[in-house]
């Protein structure tokens, strides 16, 4: 009895073994497709099976570079920064952020390509760069849709200046430029920090957060990455990669396929032909359509012809068809065109002797002056929601007729104006002597430790702030203070002495 159970035992371990060998089998795509041609006409299988020998992308070893990146961006930064966004943003913020993790999953995945291929040509790289495109657009596009959301669109904005960050990988300098994607980031930071100062402090958190996923970012490049995308000079081509990659996705059976697409559907008959007609609606616009022709053939119509001074002309049905004087009228005047129909005018960026104009500018966030020189000036006019940042050191810096619009400068020589430019916002991350602020409503004024000698002169202003950094370079902060508007002015000794009021609480 012991034997023949033992017999059994033996047979069903073995036919277990068969079972297994024939499923690995099958997921290799040793055995053909159900339907497919079998016998004398059936292919060999010599090519699957030799196929299936070959280790597939997946099953190979992770790159060094990309669990450096793995443990330092994604698991240190990315993974904590989504939690904490989760923990109090809004909705449209934590969308935001769930593209941005999108963004950095399909980094990912070139990371991995780059280590196990061969640098491809440029029309390649543009097509590998074609997902990260479309991140961003799509970043962007969410950012502009939500621009009513008051509580969280400087938020949204914070993110959208930081996800171009992606270009490093098509940078030949790639530290520097996301160092300067950073600076752009905190400058739309600082404000959130601003905004949220009395609020929850989750909100600078965030900021700072972000900063360092920014941060870490530029590190983990400068260490595997310094000069561009490190590819392997010894690895396969792109195209093998993904025919390789698309080859050894899982086991899984095949997805059925389409159902069969529905009949035709007959045309519907053509619609008969409307005859012209001569008169009503279509004889209206015909007549608008002749332009100033239009009123070629209407006549002034005389006094005695009005029937609002003519008493006896309103009881009857009729107003005479004559015109009881030859005396022509005189020529209407031609009302002026109101300023918000004019025509828009040209937006302009050139540098123009010693001068660098900029003007009429709308809705431009990215707008980079660089390779200023010592005598050159900045003039600045109609722009509107606008940003403009100014590198190098320049003579002067000129604000005019502006609105919303913010400029970052590193140094001035003489001094920095601004005039009638409501909202403005101005940013010094050098050293400046002398800021004047005139017939302004509204404006911000951010200073950096190496420009706190800076002398601000202001006239016919309002709602003027002033702030002073107090943080540190990693995590930097401000302290804004309100330049003084009322002043008291009294007579001493036949001369008028002005001094600020101060209130007492």
């Amino acid at each position: 009895m012991s034997t023949g159970l033992h017999s059994l035992a033996t047979i069903i371990k073995r036919l277990e073994a068969a079972t297994s060998r024939i499923e690995d089998l099958a997921a290799g795509g040793v055995f053909p497709a159900a339907g497919a041609p079998t016998g004398a006409g059936a292919p060999e299988t010599a090519a699957p099976l030799s196929q299936s020998a070959a280790p597939s992308p997946g099953a190979a070893e992770t790159p060094r570079s990309v669990v450096a990146f793995d443990e330092a961006v994604i698991d240190g930064k990315l993974k904590p920064f989504i939690e904490l966004t989760k923990s109090f943003a809004g909705a449209n913020v934590i969308e935001i952020v769930g593209l941005l993790e999108k963004q950095y999953k399909d980094m990912r995945g070139l990371l991995i390509m780059s280590a196990a291929c061969r640098k491809p040509d440029s029309k390649e790289i543009e097509a590998l760069m074609s997902p990260f495109s479309a991140d961003v657009e799509a970043i962007s596009r969410l950012k502009e849709a939500n621009r009513k959301d008051r509580d969280w669109y400087t938020h949204l904005t914070v993110i959208a200046e930081g996800a171009i960050v992606v270009g490093w990988v098509i940078q030949p300098k790639p530290g520097p430029a996301i160092n300067e994607i950073k600076d752009t980031v905190m400058f739309y930071g600082n404000r959130v920090m601003k905004e949220s100062k009395d609020k929850d402090p989750k909100h600078a958190e965030w900021v700072k957060a972000y900063a360092a996923l920014l941060e870490e970012m530029r590190k983990y490049v400068m260490e595997h990455h310094t000069t561009g995308l490190a590819w392997n000079p010894k690895g396969i081509n792109v195209s093998e990669y993904k025919a390789s990659g698309s080859s050894s996705v899982a086991g899984a059976p095949p997805p059925p396929p389409p159902p069969p697409p529905p009949a035709p559907m007959a045309p519907p008959p053509p619609p008969a032909a409307a005859a012209p007609a001569a008169g009503g609606t279509a004889a209206v616009f015909a007549e608008l359509n002749r332009g100033a022709d239009v009123t070629k053939g209407l006549r002034k119509v005389d006094k005695s012809e009005m029937t609002h001074k003519n008493p006896s002309l309103r009881a009857g049905s009729t107003v005479p068809s004559t015109i009881g004087s030859d005396k022509p009228g005189k020529k209407p005047l031609r009302p002026s065109k109101p300023q918000s129909l004019m025509g828009k005018k040209p937006a302009k960026l050139a540098l123009e002797g010693k001068n660098w104009s900029v003007e009429y500018q709308e809705d431009e966030k990215s707008l980079i002056i660089e390779n200023c020189e010592l005598h050159q000036a900045v003039n600045i006019f109609g722009c509107k929601n606008s940003v403009i940042q100014i590198k190098g050191k320049v003579n002067a810096v000129t604000l005019v007729n502006c609105t919303k619009t913010s400029i970052v400068v590193e140094s001035v020589v003489s001094s920095i104006s601004v005039t009638k430019s409501p909202s403005f916002e101005l940013q010094v991350t050098g050293t400046a002597p002398i800021i004047q602020i005139d017939s302004t409503d509204s404006g911000q004024v951010y200073l950096s430790k190496a420009s706190l000698g800076v002398e601000v002169t202001t006239a016919k202003c309002s709602s003027i702030n002033v702030s002073l950094p107090i943080g540190t370079d990693d995590q930097p902060d401000y302290q804004e203070q309100a330049v003084p508007e009322m002043l008291r002015t009294v007579v001493k000794d036949g001369k008028l002495v002005t001094s600020i009021v101060e209130h007492v609480g």
